[in-house]
């Protein structure tokens, strides 16, 4: 048998259904598997192994103390949000030492990419796009160290250059928290005499379209997920899982993200990104300006998965077996698309969820449990020559269940009634070298 530990950090129940579907490969591969998580509860319908539950605030010192107890062939990281990916890169380097690989990015590069400053000056060291701005000292706002009277005043005429509307966010930290929108001078102001607690940064809200893009791979052999659409930015701050997510053909911006990707593939080659990444990105003027990039598996997951076809989790135990190489990476970039939704619903209930399974491709519907609330949620997709009935299906149960904003229906109407590539044309999205 071979042993593969597997490390978790929230609810089980969001690697829903892809990660429960490699039962058949542990039994087929003689792989003992071991969940140990720190959240939530797992049963034997959430992982096809042991779950070990963990205390949350556990060091990556301990961790690795439970992972030499049982001695596993290889670990596989899950974790969320990027604190939890950083706590997982320092128990792969302590592991490494005990000769237990860990699919995981480096420290360096966990550390890097969880830090939003370092995040932005890295990518423009590639080339790539991201929203002017600046580092705000913590330190220095908030009165603690030297006094430099003049930082507000370098700070509001920053603000002025890059223009407004503007968003502070912490330097770490996910999902929105603690970010603060500013619409012009008076709420500058106002943010300046009550500042955020730590170092942060001050970047320039883009009008446009919020998108993401999980990448998956290794040693310069990594693939590009398709791109998932988030919704339009450029005003205050929503609720991650409260408007329409999905994954559709886009030509035009398929095609203005081939040299993007290019270069992501390059610098995830050179950093070191073993396993998988997301990078968020906002989509304005046919560019893709970086955002931040988290440094680890994430909520559009799923979605990706539903997209592509290609399970990301099977991919990270691809590589936990040693069976990962430039050709495998190539083929999986180059299988064939669908469209996927996800979207908020209201008033799950076993009928309305038994309907969703027997009507439509359902992937998952479920309440996601994000600051002590649940939110229902669906994720669905379906073959591109089966979408411009979807519509009519959602509005079929709408009426019996009243699951769906009527909006969001109306969104999915208006992508999936738009053109698709010509007959013969190749459904996946641009492929460039899958070798940097």
């Amino acid at each position: 048998m071979t042993k593969i530990a597997f490390l978790r950090s929230i609810e089980i129940q969001q690697t829903a259904p892809y990660l429960a579907h490699l039962r058949e490969r542990f039994r087929r591969d003689g792989i003992e598997a071991r969940l140990y998580y720190t959240d939530g509860e797992c049963g034997p319908e959430d992982f096809p192994g042991e779950a070990r539950r963990l205390d949350p605030d556990i060091t990556a010192g301990r961790l690795a103390e439970e992972l030499l107890r049982w001695r596993p062939d290889g670990v596989v990281s899950l974790s969320i949000a990027d604190e939890n990916a950083l706590r997982d890169a320092l128990v792969k380097d302590e592991l490494a030492a005990h000769g237990i690989p860990v699919v995981m990015h480096g420290v360096d590069a966990t550390r890097r990419l969880a830090n939003k400053w370092d995040t932005k000056e890295l990518v423009r060291s590639y080339g790539l796009d991201t929203p002017d701005g600046m580092l705000l000292d913590g330190d220095l706002l908030n009165g603690r160290s030297l006094a430099v009277p003049a930082y507000g005043e370098l700070v509001e005429r920053s603000a002025l250059r890059f223009g407004f509307p503007l968003l502070t966010k912490p330097l770490w930290d996910c999902l929105a928290n603690g970010v603060s929108f500013l619409d012009g001078k008076a709420d500058l102001r106002n943010y300046l005499r009550s500042p955020y607690n730590g170092n942060a940064v001050l970047e320039k809200c883009l009008r446009g379209e919020l998108c993401s893009v999980e990448i998956v791979g290794r040693g310069g052999d990594h693939f590009v997920q398709p791109l998932i659409w988030k919704g339009r930015t450029g005003g205050r701050p929503e609720f991650t899982f409260g408007t329409l997510r999905y994954s559709a053909p886009r030509l035009q911006a398929e095609a203005d993200f081939a040299p993007v990707a290019e270069r992501l593939r390059t610098m995830c080659a050179d950093i070191g990104i073993e396993g998988a990444a997301e990078v968020e990105m906002i989509y304005s003027e046919g560019a893709y300006q970086i955002i931040e990039i988290n440094p680890r598996v994430s909520g559009s997951t799923t979605l990706s998965i539903a997209a592509s076809g290609q399970n990301t989790y099977a991919c990270l135990l691809d590589m936990a077996q040693g069976r990962w190489s430039a050709a495998h990476a190539r083929r999986l970039g180059q299988g064939p698309r669908r469209y996927a939704f996800q979207f908020p619903v209201s008033d799950l209930t076993p009928e309305s969820v038994a309907a969703l399974r027997t009507e439509l491709d359902l992937v998952r519907a479920t309440r996601l449990h994000i600051d002590g609330r649940a939110h229902g949620n669906v994720i669905l997709s379906c073959e591109f020559a089966d979408g411009p009935a979807l519509p009519g299906r959602l509005r079929s149960l709408n009426e019996r269940f009243g699951l769906i904003a009527p909006d969001v229906i109306a969104e999915i109407d208006g992508i999936t009634g738009a053109p698709l590539p010509e007959p013969g044309a190749r459904d996946t999205a641009p492929v460039v070298s899958a070798v940097s």
